[in-house]
């Protein structure tokens, strides 16, 4: 079962991003109601403060956990751990990257280090933690950072790296390609953030 997490500002086309099953479960977060529900999509659970949730009326019968508006954690991070409460195989964050708060941008991207397993899907873009070595495919663009520090090897890549020591605040791995049909990630130590972005979108 995966648990999928809709943040502001959600994709305008979800299911053209990833599949929701029956026995899968969505959890709003806030002002994402509203673009959930525009898209027809089934709510299970919603969470937040709802401070920036214009139609209340939302809310109306659905299973719901409010907050206070000045709390010390966000609202997404509060979804994300009552998310890990539940029985699960998955849990996706869908959005939470765009609009008009950078710094919320920002708070998700530190999301991975309380949630290392989590994936976050945006319009443009999917982003996971890697600490492990991995076989990769994608066509578009792929960022590597550094979280903390890392030493990488790349191959199959258009820029390749041999035992790369990746520091924090480097971009070096920024806008990457693949030259082979596979491009190889080897870590040897640490961990990084892999953003896939489309080509079409950058």
């Amino acid at each position: 079962m995966t648990i999928f997490i809709m943040t502001h500002p959600v994709p305008n086309d979800v299911k053209s991003l990833v599949t929701i099953k029956e026995e899968d479960v969505v959890i709003g977060v806030d002002q994402a109601l509203s673009a959930i529900y525009k898209q027809r999509i089934k709510v299970d659970f919603a969470v937040g403060d709802f401070d920036s949730l214009k139609n209340k009326g939302l809310l109306h019968g659905l299973n719901t956990e409010e907050l206070p508006t000045e709390k010390d954690v966000t609202d997404s991070y509060y979804a994300l751990k009552r998310a890990h409460e539940m029985p699960h195989d998955e849990i996706i964050l869908i959005g939470g990257a765009g609009g008009e708060r950078i710094e919320h941008a920002y708070a998700h991207m530190n999301l991975f280090y309380h949630f290392p397993k989590i994936k976050m899907i945006t319009e443009h873009s999917e982003i996971f933690k890697l600490d492990k070595h991995m076989q990769i495919t994608h066509k578009g663009y792929i960022n590597i950072f550094p979280y903390h520090e890392a030493i990488i090897t790349l191959k199959g890549f258009k820029y390749p790296l041999d035992s790369y020591h990746l520091s924090p605040f480097d971009n070096l791995g920024i806008s990457n390609e693949l030259t082979d049909d596979t491009g190889k990630i080897f870590i040897e130590k640490g961990s990084i953030l892999v953003i896939l972005t489309n080509k079409k979108s950058a």
